[in-house]
């Protein structure tokens, strides 16, 4: 009779186990939903978007770093003709007061000339386009794990991957001796990316004499806007040494879709959280 217990005990154990398995296994796939829903928010639906990009910076040798601050608005639109920038003309009538004011004192520490320069092409696609960038990051990436986890105080899922010093770019990668990323994405249940975060950091030589370090972090906040996504907020924070020199610049891109066909703030905006990091 103790045998027979122990036997019955031994199925409902294994019966658990079963349905234990099986839950699992029809649980949602977070990596294939990730990637069914950035096929279907790569959409030619047209957007605009007016971007605040601030930038903290200072640079320089060891001994005398120089300060860089700067603050620059701008319009992204995206639609028949491709991605237009424009600048209006109060941005470019303060731009050119601010080329002859560096005339009269070239390390003018906080200028919209210093974050013109540092705000092109790269970090608008990630604003305009980041389901296609995601897809070009996830194609490279290892992926590592999923979990579920909280965004904003709601359920959503935690992926996590992570960069092969291997898969670096081929310029820089001969150079690189210790190296260490990670990124996280958190998406909803459908797929849809809510956040990123970005961080990498590593070491290495050149010429054998010159040592270097870096530290990058990168944390983006997505919304979905009609059939595409956006980025409505992205935040760089880098930091590099080598030789004598050093580098440390903090960017900040606050970002509020418009109406494309009126240029009016939309309704999704209108009551639209307040963007912030993940």
């Amino acid at each position: 009779m103790a045998r027979l217990d122990l036997l019955r005990n031994c199925v409902r154990i294994l019966f658990g186990l079963c349905l234990l398995l099986l839950s699992l296994l029809v649980q949602a796939d977070g990596l294939s939903d990730l990637r069914a829903a950035l096929k279907q928010l790569q959409t030619s639906d047209p957007v605009a978007v007016d971007v605040e990009f601030k930038l903290f910076g200072r640079s320089g040798e060891s001994h005398e770093l120089v300060d860089r601050e700067g603050l620059l608005n701008l319009r992204l639109s995206d639609g028949k003709q491709g991605m237009q920038v424009v600048y209006s003309p109060e941005t470019i009538a303060l731009l050119h007061k601010e080329e002859l004011a560096k005339i009269a004192d070239e390390n003018v520490k906080n200028s919209a000339l210093n974050a013109v320069g540092q705000f092109d092409y790269w970090e608008w696609r990630e604003l305009i386009y980041p389901a296609a960038q995601l897809g070009l990051a996830i194609a490279s990436y290892k992926f590592v794990d999923e979990k579920n986890d909280v965004f904003e105080g709601n359920p959503a899922r935690l992926l996590t991957f992570s960069l092969p010093q291997e898969k670096i770019d081929k310029s820089f990668r001969k150079y690189v001796k210790k190296y260490n990323h990670k990124f996280k994405l958190w998406i909803n249940d459908k797929g849809v990316p809510l956040a990123s975060q970005l961080t990498e950091k590593g070491s290495g030589r050149i010429f054998l004499v010159v040592g270097f370090k870096f530290k990058n972090t990168v944390a983006m906040r997505y919304q979905q806007q009609g059939n595409r996504l956006i980025t409505i907020r992205r935040e760089v924070q880098d930091e590099s040494s080598g030789a004598t020199m050093q580098s440390q610049r903090h960017f900040i891109s606050r970002v509020i879709a418009v109406d494309n066909s009126t240029g009016a703030i939309s309704s999704a905006n209108k009551a639209g959280n307040p963007a912030s990091s993940p």
